[in-house]
């Protein structure tokens, strides 16, 4: 609930304010009961299952009725202005102030010092200006790394900004550690009650890549996707689960072969990196979630994001089975059903589904991450193609995955039924993830992939409205799509990325059959979980 909180104030700056007052009116009619239900799912005002679009109308957003009125009038209690949303989502969503943009944000930031360009971009920080109605002296007091006129940004840590929640969190994990008798557990929930209130999340970090528990726990700012200006900012998420061993022995195979795919990617070999390490995966099964969960639930993570830990420990991983399970039935299947041929209907099953999202996952460990520029100067993917990274960044873990699932097929670590279902399988995939809307990361990264292997001729759409693969083309295809999006990430050419978005990542007529197709299906987008055992614990607490 705690992180929840913080996430509500990181959309948007009023959010919590409306969601409030949409709780509050809930059970005034059966349309207010849908406004807080779809509300509840987006987090927000805007639909991020539908290209970000505002879905409460102008009365949800601006007044309220008062008690008492300015003017006595008879019949007429008054208005209060209380929050009116913008229609569009604010790109910057609530880490920079409302009216800054990019150019303001550059320029400001090309005065500052080494260290302080580090944390006006770094993870774990706001940017904000100082209330015009405050004198100089007293915003100030904000901290020393604002500077000195009234009229310029300045930099705020997490720990300060969100300070009341964090020392509450702070405070329930140490309770938690107090009660493990897990060590690695312990270490966790200790480190990261630290990390939240010193704003220094590295060791906790490392705690997090080292626990093996059967309660698993993932808590803290991790994904960048809510910033939209620069994919700097990191939001609160929690997960929690009980881990599946069994499942989790299964999946070793990739973790160890990371570096042997690394060698072999489809990239030049200046490019690649003499420092990947095998990733830890885990397994679990999702009791609860918060924090940054809104829309599409995710059904796997890869994490740290953190650069310095990525190349000297590179990443663990993190799969969400029965979230999985939940997707592939009530969605995957129906939209095979609408969209793929029947001779090829057979081969979407939940294995190859399974498989490659554990492969993706992995690959986002593998490929260009720390950079160095033309100039020589050392940088970073994320940080040069700014807004571009995660939608690149979700198309290379998607089709480099496919790449290296064919790759252990062909050293006999994976079997060869596997050739064929994985890539019909993802082809349906496309269909699921692109209905996300090309606002959001996963969705506009799998529009991009789909575009590029129908454009070579790897997928094909029949008279019927309906899809195959053609198996002879897919494969070079795969190859040609994951060489060009490690090329652009590896040289930080942020207008390649730019033009490989805005040409491949668009709504073609080929995925507007398939997405009227399920769209007369009326196959669900995505699923809500209810979490019954921890929302039985919440109401007793």
């Amino acid at each position: 609930m705690v992180i929840d909180e913080i996430f509500y104030e990181q959309v948007w700056n009023s959010n919590t304010m409306l969601r409030d007052w949409l709780k509050a009116h809930a059970d005034s009619s059966s349309l207010d009961s849908l406004k807080w239900a779809y509300y509840s799912i987006n987090k927000s005002p805007w639909s991020c299952l539908d290209e970000n679009k505002a879905f409460l109308s102008t009365a949800d957003s601006a007044v309220k009725l008062l008690t008492d009125a300015t003017k006595p009038i008879s019949g007429w209690k008054g208005l209060e202005y209380r929050a009116a949303f913008p229609l569009d989502k604010p790109r910057g969503a609530n880490f920079y102030p409302a009216d800054m943009n990019k150019m303001e944000f550059d320029l400001w930031k090309s005065g500052l010092t080494d260290k302080e360009q580090k944390d006006a971009t770094g993870f774990f920080t706001v940017i904000k200006r100082p209330d015009a109605l405050l004198t100089t002296s007293v915003a100030q007091s904000d901290g020393p790394n604002q500077t000195n006129t009234s009229d310029d940004l300045f930099i705020v840590p997490y720990s300060k900004e969100y300070k009341a929640s964090l020392e509450k969190a702070a405070e329930l994990l140490l309770k938690a550690s107090d009660c493990s008798d897990c060590p690695s557990l312990k270490n966790l929930l200790r480190t990261k009650a630290n990390a939240f209130l010193s704003n220094d999340y590295y060791e906790s970090d490392i705690a997090w890549m080292e626990l093996d528990s059967n309660i698993d726990v993932t808590i803290g700012p991790y994904e960048t996707y809510e910033d939209g200006l620069f994919s700097y900012k990191a939001t609160f998420e929690a997960f929690v689960g009980v881990r599946d061993d069994v499942a989790t022995s299964q999946v070793k195979l990739f973790g160890d072969q990371l570096e042997d795919l690394e060698k072999n990617l489809p990239l030049d070999n200046i490019y690649k990196s003499d420092n990947v390490s095998a990733a830890p995966i885990r397994v679990m099964n999702l009791l609860y979630n918060s924090g940054d969960v809104k829309g599409p639930q995710t059904i796997a993570f890869n994490l740290p994001n953190d650069e310095r830990i990525v190349n000297e420990r590179g990443t663990s991983m993190v799969m969400l089975k029965n979230i999985s399970e939940a997707k592939f039935k009530n969605i995957l299947k129906p939209i095979a059903n609408a969209c793929i041929r029947e001779e090829q209907k057979e081969y979407v099953d939940f294995e190859p589904y399974y498989t490659h999202i554990v492969c993706h996952e992995c690959c986002h460990g593998i490929g260009p991450h720390s950079i160095t520029l033309p100039g020589g100067k050392k940088s970073t993917v994320r940080m040069e193609l700014q807004e571009c990274h995660s939608a690149l960044e979700e198309a290379k873990a998607d089709i480099v995955g496919l790449w290296a699932l064919n790759f252990l097929i062909n050293k006999g670590l994976l079997p060869k039924s596997l050739s064929k279902s994985m890539y019909v399988s993802f082809l349906a995939g496309c269909f699921r993830s692109i209905r996300f809307g090309l606002e959001e990361a996963h969705g506009k990264g799998q529009a991009l992939q789909f575009n590029w292997l129908y454009d070579k001729g790897a997928f094909i759409l029949h008279s019927d409205g309906k899809f195959s693969i053609d198996f002879t083309k897919v494969e070079e295809a795969v190859e040609s799509l994951g060489r060009e999006i490690m090329t652009i990430q590896a040289k930080g050419d942020k207008p390649a990325a730019q033009s490989l978005l805005q040409s491949r990542a668009t709504l073609t007529q080929p995925l507007r059959v398939a997405l009227e197709k399920i769209e007369h299906m009326q196959v669900p987008v995505d699923i809500a979980p209810i979490f019954g055992t921890a929302s039985k614990l919440l109401a007793n607490n």
